[in-house]
């Protein structure tokens, strides 16, 4: 069943952005037959995580996804969230060369590329769903949204302590990354959504993608709330100026009368 507490946080978290889709509670198995079991998650055979993502957000009931590890396709996208062992062709950059010179820059964009998979084959299975439907308890959150709804969740993320959001950008593997950097400790990510979350996630060109531990969520919403009053979504532009109209546009003489 959907918790509650879930359901208020993702709706509350879209009211305070305007978000026109759902966030996302994203689950990884370490055993593909408990993923299985879920109520209500349906199984995808031929899949990726974007892939899911889009579904979660965008088809509501129809959007609580399992795949296991046979059934998502992506090669990157298996490594990060450690549904497998980093292949040596992924580790020395292969499969980057069609983004990069040489070997050598191929290479190296890998290095930063952050990967569970790098430390072994750890989860076999992943539930993807809104936030406020999905039955079991998420080990992150993904948002889709634009700049403006980013410096909204930055300045809530900002208000109590006054932390700021540090990372690596590297518009690879966005969504898996940033998930896998979640799961490894990290209170939040943004990332750009990478060429594969364009073509088979569908997400538009002015998003980004979020990553947000559950464990800060409600900090974060009320960092939110907290600076409302000054920069609530959308951005309240500054009017107390004096309109000017170019001469021929205004009203003259008798016109007035």
């Amino acid at each position: 069943m959907p918790d509650v507490e879930r359901a208020r946080q993702a709706r509350e978290f879209r009211s305070l952005l305007n978000l026109g889709t759902y966030p996302i509670g994203v689950k990884l198995f370490e055993k593909a037959s408990d993923a299985l079991a879920v109520q209500g998650g349906r199984n995808l055979r031929s899949t990726a995580t974007c892939h899911m993502a889009a579904l979660a957000r965008h088809y509501r009931e129809d959007g609580v996804c399992v795949s296991t590890t046979q059934s998502l396709k992506c090669r990157w996208g298996l490594a990060c969230l450690g549904m497998s062992q980093t292949p040596e062709r992924l580790v020395k950059g292969e499969l980057n060369r069609t983004f990069t010179k040489d070997d050598e820059a191929a290479k190296a964009l890998q290095d930063e590329i952050f990967m569970l998979g790098n430390e072994g084959h750890r989860y076999n299975a992943l539930l993807m769903g809104p936030l406020d439907l999905i039955p079991v308890e998420p080990d992150a959150v993904v948002a889709y949204m634009t700049p403006g709804q980013a410096l909204k969740v930055l300045l809530g993320y900002e208000y109590a302590e006054g932390r700021v959001l540090r990372g690596t950008i590297a518009g690879q593997s966005s969504v898996c990354s940033a998930i896998a950097k979640v799961i490894a400790g990290e209170d939040m990510v943004m990332d750009i959504p990478c060429v594969g979350d364009r073509m088979w996630g569908l997400v538009p060109d002015d998003q980004l993608v979020m990553a947000i531990s559950p464990k800060i969520i409600d900090r974060l919403l009320a960092g939110m709330k907290a600076t409302d009053s000054f920069s609530s979504h959308p951005f309240r532009p500054f009017l107390h100026w004096s309109v000017i109209f170019p001469p021929e546009m205004e009203a003259h003489g008798k016109e007035l009368e």
